[in-house]
Order: C-alpha cells, then structure tokens, then sequence
C-alpha cells in the first residue's frame, strides 16, 4: 500500500518541484526579472534528502495505520494458495477465509539484456534512495515514469536522453496530440522513439547505449540506464496454479471492473495486482470496491467508477480523459473519425 507514497507519485512530484525552481530561476528573464543565471546551482545532495525526508514522512502515514491494527490481523510473510479458502504463510502459519481479497501490487519490468549492467541499472524505485544526483542517465520507456523523471532530471543539470520503440511518446495514441508533443519534448530533450538499442558497460563502468532509428546511429554513455519499462502485478507467486481460476494473457485473475469478483466468487482482487487500471486513486477506488463485496458477498454489488483519467505531471502537462484515441478507432475501425 506505500507504492505511490515510497517509489512512485509522490516522491517523483518532489524530485519535479525541485526542478520546476531551478527552471523558473533560468527563465524569469520575459517577466522582467533578470537574475544572474550562473549562480543558480543544483545541490544534488540537498535535492535528494528534501525527497527522501518527504517521502519518508507520507509513508510514515501510511505505516501508522496499519500499525495501529490489532497485532493479531498482522500477519508477515509470504502468502500462496492452497486451495480456494486456504492460503499458507511461509512455513508458520495457514489462514482458512470465507473471502480472499489479492491486493499484492506490482513492480517494475526489467528486461533481461539488462542484467549484465549491474547497479548501473535501475528502476524508478532506486532514483528515490540515490545520495546525490548522477551526472548522465539513459532512460528507456518514454511512458508517464520516463517523461516525468527524464524531464526532471534534465531540468536539474542531468545529461538525459530517453529511449523507445514504437514511436510513443507519455501514452499518447492520437497522432496529432503526438506529433505536437514529440516536437514540444524534444526541444528540451534528446529523444529516441523508435530506437533499436544495445547495451554494455565500459570499463569504467559506465552503460554504453549504442542507437539506430531511421537510418541514424549514435551512442550515449550515462551513470545509469533507469528502466521505466512498465510494470508487472505481482501474482506470479501466489499459487494460482492450485485454482480454478480463470486467468488473461498475462497470468492475472480476470474480474469484474465493477465488483473486482474474479470467476471465483469469493475471490476478489484489487489496485495493481488487477492489472486494469495502475493509477493510485483507482486502486482506492478498486480496494473500497472489493472489501465491501467482500464483507457483504454473497450480495456483492457494483462499485461507483470513474471516468477513465490519467494526468503526465510535466511540463506541459498531458491529461487523457475517457476512452482514448487507439481504444476508439479498434473499436470502431473506419466508421471513427477524429
């Protein structure tokens, strides 16, 4: 439940207010204020305690609750299904339940060419526990994590090139609304978006990025490759296997948008584990949902839901509400215009 607090929306927005100044201090000059630009220094050191001691804090909030639960409904340890009531903890402790709620979250993906690269790859996890700030970073995945932290690390001092396939851009599938903002972004910064990529460290222990899209080749060398390549719902290790229930493409329970029911009735399942919609206020949204149907099943009832949001916090801002470009034109084929 600290995703967003520890690793994810709110500590990003730290690293981005802190880079949001030093951009304003470079940029005052329309508005008549003119500041000697030379003397506006970055500390990364001072940068990242602001965005740990912060991000410490909201997540002290969240440990606060539920440690104020009573010991006895606090249970650690690895959980994995026996059967369609029984869930086995390690080797100390089997839970019998008339309802199960699967609330176990996800994690970053991270492809396995990029093993080799040690501690010189990271995730977004790992930027948040960094001392001070690097001097370069190849970021692959142009999503929401990758344009927001890319365009942050870039507007406070750091060599930043972002890398993808595909030609995508912060989730973007309107190829006017696209277009615009591959021309807005990469005014800023170095963007690969259709790049085939291989990666090795040098020996002086730096990643190499060598790069060919559209004919062109380059290489670029950074402290850091940051994956930010999507993410995975952890429910590969849950014994689903013992189940009989019905899973998608992907291994993920299939439920109910409405009532988080998986095809076993007394199964539900919540926040990104669902692998429906990984935003944090829909994981509220999906948790309330799915512990009331599960307290109140077997009269399990639909939840309210939002309309679809999803919100790039740079620089400019992209939002996307309802359904998007690519989901109406399959939908519809040629009888959608835009």
């Amino acid at each position: 439940g600290t995703t967003c607090a520890r690793v994810g929306c709110m500590p990003s927005k730290l690293m981005i207010a802190a880079a949001e100044a030093r951009h304003h201090a470079l940029h005052t000059d329309p508005f008549g204020v003119h500041l000697d630009k030379s003397s506006v220094r970055v500390d990364g050191a001072e940068v990242m305690n602001r965005v740990k001691s912060e991000r410490d804090r909201f997540v002290g909030f969240v440990v606060e609750d539920v440690m104020a639960w009573d010991e006895s409904k606090r249970i650690m340890g690895h959980a994995k299904f026996i059967d369609e009531h029984t869930v086995q903890v390690d080797d100390h402790t089997q839970i019998r339940a008339d309802r199960i709620v699967i609330a176990t979250g996800s994690r970053p993906v991270v492809f396995p060419q990029w093993q080799a690269l040690g501690d010189k790859l990271i995730v977004n996890d790992d930027v948040f526990s960094w001392d001070t700030l690097p001097e370069s970073v190849a970021v692959f995945g142009p999503g929401v994590i990758g344009l927001e932290l890319g365009q942050a690390l870039n507007r406070l001092g750091v060599r930043v090139e972002i890398f993808g396939l595909g030609g995508l851009l912060g989730g973007i599938s309107d190829p006017v609304v696209l277009q615009e903002a591959v021309e807005i972004f990469g005014a800023e910064m170095t963007l690969h978006l259709d790049a085939q990529t291989e990666t090795q460290l040098t020996a002086e222990g730096k990643v190499q990025v060598r790069w060919t899209q559209e004919g062109e080749r380059g290489t670029f060398t950074a402290d850091y490759l940051l994956a930010a390549t999507g993410r995975r719902p952890n429910v590969d290790n849950l014994g689903l296997e013992n189940l009989p229930i019905e899973l998608d493409a992907r291994g993920v329970p299939v439920a109910d948008p409405h009532t988080m029911q998986t095809s076993i009735p007394h199964i539900f399942i919540a926040g990104d584990a669902s692998n429906q919609l990984p935003l944090l206020h829909e994981a509220a949204d999906q948790g309330k949902i799915a512990g009331d149907n599960a307290g109140r099943f077997p009269n399990v009832q639909a939840g309210l839901r939002r309309s679809l949001l999803g919100v790039v916090f740079t620089h400019p801002q992209i939002a996307t509400v309802g359904a998007r470009f690519a989901t109406l034109q399959a939908q519809y084929g040629e009888r959608f215009e835009r």
